[in-house]
């Protein structure tokens, strides 16, 4: 049971992290179609940081 539901928070984890990193990519490709700098402050930047490496570690070790 316990085992269950941190597998459900773990794929949770993992389509949020997914989702974050498609954000930040659609701002980035907008504001260069714009011709604009795009910059993240602190806590977005840490945000996508945590999700790019809990996507490669998905990657690598897999969900089980």
């Amino acid at each position: 049971m316990v085992v269950d539901i941190s597998h459900k928070v773990f794929v949770f984890l993992f389509i949020l992290s997914m989702l974050n990193v498609i954000r930040n990519c659609f701002f980035i490709v907008r504001s260069y179609r714009d011709k604009e700098r795009f910059t993240l402050s602190r806590v977005p930047l840490i945000t996508l940081g945590v999700s790019i490496a809990y996507i490669i570690t998905v990657i690598i070790e897999g969900i089980n």
